[in-house]
């Protein structure tokens, strides 16, 4: 069994925000740096500690990009909201992982996620699409959880999200 700390961290100064997440003491080391550059630091500023997966709050808004295609049910789990035939799985799939960004989602639960809100994914299926995404250079797969790589956030905003606007 992995025993993997994260920390995950996000502070706000007038119009700046900085957000920080992975590994704990890599994370533990920035935010001390960054404390001691802030001289309007307040003391009782700390991390916050978080083991991934964690969907966003439960009751926070979707992104306004993801409006319409993806929500949020009150456990804070994405769900799709589109018409089945309006996507292939890759784009199901990634679509999913953009909506739980930054958070890393094991193959079972892509694929409860996937049959729950778009159409039934065996995880063996769910496997080979990410294996498809991966090889495409827009997956990263780390100890059996998959989350978006930079190329395949890229992906979705720029042909997936902008085809299913239009």
């Amino acid at each position: 069994m992995s025993d993997v700390r994260s920390l995950r961290f996000r502070i706000r100064r007038g119009d700046y925000e900085v957000e920080l997440e992975g590994d704990f003491d890599y994370v533990s080391e920035r935010f001390e740096r960054l404390l001691e550059s802030l001289p309007t630091a307040q003391a009782e500023t700390r991390p916050t500690q978080r083991i991934l997966p964690e969907f966003t709050e439960p009751g926070a808004d979707t992104a306004p990009s993801l409006e319409g295609i993806v929500e949020l049910t009150p456990e804070g789990r994405p769900r799709l909201t589109v018409p089945v035939d309006t996507l292939k799985a890759k784009e199901a799939l990634a679509l999913l992982l953009y909506a739980a960004k930054p958070a890393a989602i094991d193959c079972d639960e892509l694929s409860s996620l996937l049959s729950s809100s778009w159409k039934t994914m065996k995880p063996e299926a769910v496997r080979a699409r990410a294996s498809e995404l991966r090889r495409e250079g827009r997956l990263v797969a780390e100890d059996g959880r998959y989350s978006l790589s930079g190329a395949g956030v890229q992906w979705v905003e720029a042909e997936v999200l902008r085809r299913l606007r239009s």
